[in-house]
């Protein structure tokens, strides 16, 4: 499975260093810096989305410097993983058969969605952002596995769980997947368990439990808004018993999807494509 996780594109451990960074009160905007230009071309795509229109500079950035501090220590966090974001999930999953602009979509919207969700309970926002965005990484393993395989895809009609597909098919699901790779990337302990334990979140461990409950709500959210992946959708069930434990009412879950829903309508607009950034 590793030799297959190896394969993708190491980018995304910058969000696992930007993370730990980020969390570090003696950190700055330097040490941001410091950390992005190791990868040029990420740089590059950070300046180019500090310049559009979702960002609306007065004057256009030349620097990555100029970029980061417009953007601000809060939010490159987000603008670092709409790059990587953007890059990893640029192509279809034949295996389950989602267009890559699907992938796309459902993880942006997870991702929103956490960071919505994570005020109401005093989890980080920036955190629980970086953690929607990697919930499907374990799917782009899987699908080259497949591949390799020649394995039949997942079957169309999705009535079998995705997981339980997954695990008879390969001997792994795709949160067990991408759980290997946050370790790999060095990516925090609570972010790891978190997405591992998603589909059942009661299963977590106490100090991941609740970003595990609102990796769940996310991807419900996801799936209400019309951006659900096949297969998913019996993991989403049980909302009312689950929002008491993660301390939040039905009132605030309701509110934090139409945040998303507006977040999600944002970026859209912000860009020129209208399905990717």
């Amino acid at each position: 499975m590793l030799h297959f996780a190896r394969t993708l594109p190491a980018t995304p451990a910058v969000l696992g260093k930007l993370q730990h960074l980020l969390s570090d009160t003696n950190s700055g905007l330097d040490e941001v810096c410091i950390l992005l230009k190791r990868d040029m071309a990420l740089s590059a795509r950070v300046i180019q989305i500090s310049n559009s229109a979702f960002f609306s500079p007065a004057l256009p950035h030349t620097s990555l410097e100029e970029a980061v501090g417009c953007v601000g220590y809060d939010s490159i966090c987000k603008v670092v993983g709409l790059t990587v974001g953007s890059q990893l999930y640029d192509r279809d999953l034949h295996y389950c058969a989602i267009p890559s602009s699907r992938l796309w979509e459902n993880t942006l919207v997870c991702a929103l969605a956490m960071e919505s969700l994570a005020q109401f309970i005093g989890i980080d926002p920036r955190s629980a952002y970086t953690t929607g965005l990697m919930r499907s990484l374990g799917k782009l393993v899987l699908d080259r596995l497949a591949a390799e395989m020649k394995l039949a895809p997942y079957p169309a009609a999705g009535e079998e769980p995705l997981a339980s597909w997954e695990t008879a098919a390969f001997g792994w699901d795709n949160p067990g997947a991408t759980a290997l790779l946050l370790e790999e990337w060095n990516f925090s302990g609570e972010t790891v368990e978190a997405v591992r334990r998603h589909y059942q979140p009661e299963s977590a461990f106490e100090d991941a439990a609740a970003s595990a409950l609102l990796l769940n709500f996310a991807a419900r959210i996801a799936d209400e808004l019309g951006h659900g992946l096949p297969g998913e959708a019996s993991y989403w069930q049980g909302l009312a018993p689950r929002l008491p434990r993660a301390g939040l009412s039905e009132a605030e879950f309701e509110l934090c999807r139409e945040e998303t829903r507006t977040a999600f309508d944002q970026i859209r607009y912000a860009f020129a494509d209208p399905a990717r950034i």
